[in-house]
């Protein structure tokens, strides 16, 4: 498991003080936006995803499962 969202991003802060002067802007808006991303699909439920792939004469050929 990563870090949490928040502190992430906390520590990614941290760093733009040593990156380049004048992306500094462009990287706090690209971070901002991330972690948005990042919190928005944390608090979606989780789902389960099945995938079965079968052959022309009915044999599974591929099963695949996520949870």
């Amino acid at each position: 498991m990563g870090m949490h969202p928040l502190h992430e991003a906390a520590m990614r802060l941290a760093d733009l003080g040593f990156t380049r002067p004048r992306s500094k802007t462009k990287d706090l808006v690209g971070l901002l936006l991330c972690h948005g991303a990042r919190a928005w699909r944390s608090s979606q439920p989780r789902i389960v995803i099945h995938v079965r792939v079968g052959t022309p004469v009915g044999h599974s050929a591929v099963k695949i499962r996520l949870k």
